[in-house]
Order: C-alpha cells, then sequence, then structure tokens
C-alpha cells in the first residue's frame, strides 16, 4: 500500500489530467444519443414470439393502429359531432405514415338495392341523422367499436401504413400530427388517444423526458444533501467526480457499441449514480475520520484507503454480481441495463481507488476539515450494550413483524400489461381508461385462426366454429368486450340476400366464396379484405378488444383460446398483436426476479463463503440481506403493487446494494472484536461505519426517489421497492445484526 500511495502521491496531478481526458474523449460519442422503443426491444432477434409477430404483421397487416375518441353527451348523431367526424377523418388520411382511417363517416356499409350489393362510405354530410343513427345501432361492426351503445361515444382508427408501425419514429411523427389537429380543432370536444402506436410512441417519448428530468434531478439532490453533510465543496466534487466519470464512460461505450436508449437504459445515470457514490463516500468518510487525528495528509490517505480497499473490492464484487445477473434476462432493456452497470460498478472502483486519493493527496497537510456534526449523530457509547441487554426481544421483534408481512405474499401477483406500464395522467393511459369506460376493451388481441387447408376460411362448419368460440369465449371471460372478423361480413351478406333463410351462414361453402367475391368487387378502390384473410384463405383472422386486467388473466385466456381449438376442433389457432407480446413477457418478468435473486444470491454467498470460510458467518451475513426482500415483497402484497419490470430488477439491486453496509458492518467488527469486548466492538462499528452506512442509504434512498416523477410505472415501483427496502436493510443491518451477533457469534473469553 505504501508503494502505492507513493505513486498516487507522484502522479496525481497526470492521473487527474490523464483521466479526465480520456473521459472526454470518449464522451464524444454522446453527440450521437439516439432512442429506441419499439416492440422489438423487448426481446432477442432470435426470440420466437417475435418471429410469430412478424409472420403475423407479414400476413395481415400488422395491428399498427391509433385509437381517437371522444364523448357527445347529447348523443354523436348531431350536426356538430357528425361534422367534426367528417373532418378529423379527412385530415387523419392525409398524415404521412397513415394507411387507412375508418370512422362512422367511412366504415364500408353494406346494403342491396335491386338485388345488387352496394358497398360505400356510411356518411358523406348530415343529412338524414335519424335513420343513420338506427343503421349505424343495428351494425354489429360498429356498435362498441366505432360507437357506444348509448350513441354518445364514437372513436377513429388511424391505420398505419403497412410495415411503418415497427418505426418508432414514424409512430412519433403520426402521434405528434393527431395531438396537432386535434388541438386546433374547433369542436369544444375532449379527445381521448389510444392504440398500439401510442404506447409504442409514449415509451419514447417518457424516456426521453425522464432523461432531462430524472437525471439532473437526483443529481441536485444529492449535491445539496452532500453540501449540507459535508460544507465542503471538496465533499461535494471527490463523489461527484467519480458518478460522472463513471456514466458518462458506460454510457459513450453503450453508444459506441451500437445501442440506442430505452426506457431503462435511459435512466443509466441515475442507477450509477447510486453504486458509485457508495465507494467513493466510504473513502472519503474515512479519511476524513482520520485527517482530525493525523497531521500527515498522506498518511490519512493511505490509512484510509488500507482500511477501505477490501471492503471496497467486496462491495464492487457484490454490486457487480447483482447487476451481472440482470444479464440473464429474456427481456432485453434490462440485460443491457445490468451488464452496463456491471461495467459502471468496476468503473466506479478503479476511479474511487484513483481519482478520490489524487484529489486528496492535492490538498497537502494543511487543508483544514470542517467539523461535521452528522458524525455526532452515530458516535455513541452504549450501544452495545443496549444490544448485548435487549439481543432476544429484539430477534423476537423482527421475527413478529417477519410473520406479519409474510402472509402478504399470498397477494403478491406478476403484471406486465403495457398500458399499466403508463401513470393515470398520461395520454395514453387516460385513453385507454376512456375508451374502455364508454366504449369497449382498450386492450386488442388478435387471433390468427388456421383451417388447416387452402380455402379454409370459407368452409360453413369452420364458420360455425368461429361463431361456438366467440360466444364461448365471452362468456368464460367477461373482460372481451367485443369480436370481429370476416364472418361478420359473410352473415351480413347472408342477411341481405337471403332475408329468408332460416341459416346465420351460408350452408354451401361456394356461395360464401360468391358473397366474398361480391363483397371483394363492391369496396372503394384501394380497399381490400387482405388484412382479416391471407392470401390463401386458409387463416383468418379475428380481432378482440379485452379490458384492462392484470396480464395474469390475459394468458388465462390466451392459454384457453389456444386449448379450445385445439382440443375441440381439427383447427388450430395463435395469439398475437403487441399486447400479447407484453403478456407473453409476464413469464419472462418472472423468470428474471427468479434468476436474478438465485444467481446474485448463491454467488454472494460462495464468495462470503470464501472470504469467511465459517457457516454461522455466512447465515448471520445474509440473513438481514435476504429479509428486506421479503419484508417489502409482503408489503406489496398488503399494498396491491404487483411484480412488474421496475420490481424485477429491484431485487437484485435491492440485494447486492444492501450487502455492502453489511460487508464495512462485518470488516469492521471482525477488525475490532479481537482486541475488545463485543459491546465495545458494537459501539466501535457503529462510530466508525455507521455513519458512511447511514449516509449511502440517504444517498441511494434520495436517487432511487427520483424515479418516483416518472410517468414510465415500472420506475415508479421499483422507487417505492427499492427505497424501502434499502431503508429496512439499513434498519435491520444496525439492529438486527447486531443483536444475532450477540446472540450466536460473541468470544466468550472477551
Amino acid at each position: 500500500m505504501n508503494k502505492y500511495i507513493e505513486y498516487i502521491n507522484r502522479y496525481k496531478y497526470y492521473i487527474v489530467v490523464f483521466t479526465s481526458v480520456i473521459v472526454a474523449l470518449l464522451s464524444i460519442s454522446l453527440k450521437d444519443l439516439d432512442y429506441e422503443g419499439s416492440y422489438k426491444i423487448w426481446f432477442d432477434k432470435d426470440s420466437k414470439i417475435i418471429k410469430e409477430y412478424e409472420l403475423f404483421r407479414t400476413t395481415f397487416s400488422g395491428d399498427d393502429t391509433f385509437i381517437v375518441a371522444f364523448e357527445d353527451k347529447n348523443g354523436i348523431f348531431n350536426k356538430k359531432a357528425i361534422n367534426t367526424i367528417l373532418e378529423l377523418t379527412s385530415k387523419f388520411e392525409n398524415i404521412d405514415g397513415v394507411g387507412k382511417v375508418t370512422s362512422l363517416s367511412n366504415f364500408q356499409y353494406i346494403s342491396v338495392e335491386d338485388d345488387e350489393i352496394i358497398v360505400e362510405n356510411f356518411m358523406y354530410d348530415t343529412d338524414n341523422l335519424k335513420k343513420k343513427k338506427i343503421d349505424a345501432l343495428n351494425e354489429r361492426l360498429v356498435v362498441n367499436q366505432l360507437i357506444s351503445k348509448d350513441a354518445k361515444t364514437t372513436s377513429i382508427a388511424i391505420r398505419l401504413v403497412d410495415k411503418q408501425g415497427s418505426n418508432e419514429e414514424v409512430n412519433i411523427f403520426v402521434m405528434g400530427e393527431i395531438e396537432k389537429i386535434l388541438k386546433e380543432s374547433s369542436s369544444g370536444y375532449k379527445f381521448y388517444i389510444s392504440g398500439v402506436p401510442a404506447i409504442t410512441a409514449s415509451l419514447i417519448t417518457i424516456s426521453q423526458a425522464d432523461t432531462l428530468i430524472l437525471l439532473p434531478t437526483a443529481v441536485i439532490l444529492v449535491n445539496i444533501i452532500l453540501f449540507l453533510f459535508f460544507r465542503s465543496i471538496i465533499g461535494v466534487i471527490v463523489p461527484s467526480i467519480v458518478v460522472v466519470f463513471t456514466f458518462l464512460v458506460v454510457i459513450s461505450i453503450q453508444m459506441l457499441l451500437g445501442y440506442k436508449l430505452n426506457n431503462f437504459t435511459v435512466n443509466i445515470p441515475a442507477f450509477i449514480t447510486a453504486v458509485a457514490i457508495a465507494d467513493a463516500m466510504h473513502l472519503y468518510l474515512a479519511w476524513l475520520y482520520y485527517k482530525k487525528s493525523i497531521k500527515d495528509n498522506v498518511e490519512c490517505v493511505k490509512i484510509a484507503l488500507e482500511k477501505n480497499i477490501l471492503p471496497i473490492a467486496l462491495t464492487t464484487i457484490t454490486t457487480s454480481i447483482g447487476f451481472a445477473s440482470l444479464g440473464f434476462s429474456a427481456i432485453l432493456p434490462i440485460s443491457t441495463l445490468g451488464i452496463a452497470i456491471t461495467s459502471g460498478s468496476l468503473l466506479a472502483f478503479v476511479f474511487t481507488v484513483t481519482i478520490v486519493p489524487s484529489i486528496l493527496l492535492m490538498l497537502g497537510d494543511d487543508y483544514k476539515t470542517k467539523d461535521i456534526r452528522f458524525f455526532n449523530f452515530l458516535k455513541v457509547s452504549g450501544y452495545g450494550d443496549f444490544i448485548s441487554r435487549n439481543d432476544k426481544k429484539i430477534v423476537f421483534s423482527f421475527l413478529i413483524i417477519f410473520a406479519f408481512l409474510a402472509y402478504g405474499l399470498n397477494f403478491l401477483k406478476v403484471d406486465s400489461n403495457s398500458i399499466k406500464f403508463f401513470a393515470e395522467d398520461t395520454t395514453v393511459r387516460q385513453g385507454s381508461s376512456f375508451i374502455e369506460k364508454n366504449l369497449t376493451g382498450s386492450m386488442v388481441y388478435e387471433i390468427i385462426i388456421d383451417s388447416k387447408k387452402k380455402d379454409g376460411v370459407k368452409s360453413p362448419k369452420f364458420l360455425h366454429k368461429v361463431i361456438d368460440f366467440e360466444k364461448e369465449l365471452k362468456k368464460e371471460f367477461p373482460q372481451v368486450r367485443f369480436t370481429s372478423s370476416l364472418k361478420d361480413i359473410i352473415v351480413k351478406m347472408q342477411n341481405l340476400l337471403n332475408p329468408q333463410s332460416k341459416f346465420v351462414l351460408p350452408e354451401n361453402q361456394d356461395l360464401i366464396a360468391q358473397y366474398l367475391l361480391l363483397y371483394t368487387m363492391s369496396l372503394p378502390q384501394g380497399m381490400e379484405i387482405n388484412d382479416k384473410i391471407d392470401i390463401y384463405n386458409q387463416k383468418l383472422r379475428l380481432t378482440t378488444n379485452s379490458d384492462i386486467v392484470d396480464t395474469s388473466r390475459d394468458l388465462k385466456m390466451i392459454k384457453w383460446v389456444n386449448n379450445w381449438w385445439s382440443k375441440n376442433t381439427s383447427y388450430s389457432s395463435s395469439v398475437q398483436g403487441q399486447t400479447a407480446i407484453f403478456a407473453y413477457m409476464q413469464s419472462d418478468v418472472t423468470k428474471t426476479l427468479i434468476t436474478s435473486i438465485s444467481i446474485t444470491l448463491f454467488l454472494v454467498a460462495l464468495l462470503m463463503l470464501i472470504i469467511f470460510r465459517d457457516l454461522k458467518k455466512l447465515w448471520l451475513f445474509l440473513l438481514p440481506n435476504i429479509a428486506p426482500i421479503l419484508f417489502v415483497s409482503g408489503a406489496m402484497g398488503y399494498l396491491g403493487i404487483n411484480i412488474d419490470l421496475g420490481v424485477a430488477i429491484s431485487a437484485a439491486v435491492i440485494l447486492s446494494i444492501a450487502v455492502d453496509d453489511s460487508i464495512h458492518f462485518f470488516s469492521k467488527y471482525e477488525d475490532s472484536i479481537k482486541k475488545m469486548s463485543f459491546e465495545k466492538s458494537i459501539d466501535y462499528v457503529i462510530s466508525h461505519s455507521g455513519n458512511a452506512m447511514v449516509l449511502t442509504t440517504i444517498l441511494l434512498s434520495i436517487t432511487f426517489s427520483s424515479f418516483a416523477i416518472s410517468s414510465f410505472v415500472p420506475y415508479l415501483n421499483f422507487a417505492i421497492v427499492s427505497v424501502l427496502a434499502l431503508n429496512i436493510a439499513l434498519v435491520l443491518d444496525l439492529v438486527l445484526l447486531p443483536a444475532l451477533l450477540s446472540l450466536f457469534y460473541r468470544p466468550k473469553n472477551i
């Protein structure tokens, strides 16, 4: 250590300048900073789910549709409302990137005149509104889709050009144009926007907003706290340099490797702040402590580094393990985040043991440190005696609390519903809630039914099965509010051309084929039915609108759908659409949670076992770090907070960071228990490490609390869970851990 300090002292200025130049050069790459938010970011490119969804998009033109809805308390069928629909429909059709707009004005109304099939726009003006209202409310494909049953709410569907939905820039542009048109409307109506592209656009705009708000908020709050504690510019500069250098290098490397920022990686700096600041704080606080009694500054830096380099190295390893475990997640933004923070943790360690000593050595022997009142808060005597006298009561009290909270685990659920990613005051969440309340289900699932043979969708037997399926689906799952397919057009044609027939569907396949031919030939130019069946007429697309429910219920519905077709028929089905993609992601959320906790726990336990070489020490070390996760999970069950993407990453983060305090506690305890009694050892640990433990927990809590202002709900849940858990971990380390040591690991000869 002497040689290392001598080296640092000799080249301290070169180290600071050289490191600053390297960081500055790497930061040039940040000029290419970009965002991504399409459905593709959530899965690996070889994912079966993505491949099947891409096949669906290729076959049926995708599900990239914005929904705009509004309400008229007096009913939609009045001149003001209809003129608004006509005007908006026309303007939406002229937006670049829009392929088709469907509204009450232009939905394809089928009628018969002199035995001739006529398919035309439903209305061109505001004439005969009473008749139009009656006709619309008798149209199955309109009610609960383009108009509500009470005729007071209507929607306009804006579908993007084929394959444009995967381009997030198109989503953002079109949504911006839609919002601009709605804002310029003089109708006075309040409009609501929803739909799959709106979700994609919102994910990106929210991540961009988070970049401008979350990081500055976290940095400002942390710097204020640092200054209040240390009342010194150096106390702010030292940890801040480590933090800033670390996240600049990490993000620069991400850009150089071709990664784009998304809703998770956009907050790498905030995570880096939480991870990097702890190392710098422990070293800086130790230097301040020794500076009060040792005049030689070089000696102060050397002792501070000697006392802390091992625990800092160990905490770096454990933190890296926790975040690296996220790299195994099948959810790409999470795995990318995990790998990035792992590299950040290692870089923070390097900067801590190079930059921090260099800056401190620049201050010289005459540098005067200000008295830090915070030190007196935890510089207590008699705490060890208190623990020794009440160790059993303390452990028993925590057991009672744990038993109560453990019961809450029974109410814990996993949920990856995409709409629930957004806060309730966001545009897309408000739009979805309004549509669900006043019109139909806002979650769209695309059921692709394979008849197994060419022209099979024209078979009466097949279509009857579709009718049976729809009835049973709605009966089994009340959240399904609306279903539609080409079958409904065939039923309509049968009703118009054979009104006396007792059959809902033609009983002859050739007649069905004729109906479809007549319908297709009657469609206006540019209108086709290839978004409803494939080119071989083998697969049928059945669209369902469902209410917003937990993805567990959605997955149950998806499983039921596939089982129904495979067990009750000779046909098969698959459920597609971006709504389904997020439902399928639930299993990956669960796997991420279980895998990350398991890997982190195993590797940390293995590392500590190698160091301690004592199983008794190991379980004493692990218990206060596992308990916070169990405590918070039980509390989540009572509070109704579901496990989502944010919670999935929090467990490994909590475990890896919470372990840091335990390592510092144990390292000081092991050092002191050889020289003094148990009671004095506890006092020593609290005086020497308790301050840093409390301060780092406060700083971490502030940093993670900044996530709560995001409109991305997984970050809100992450903030709640992580802040609660880290503070519980601190209490357990300062109260339960000493009590456990008193009961199970105190030398009897001292």
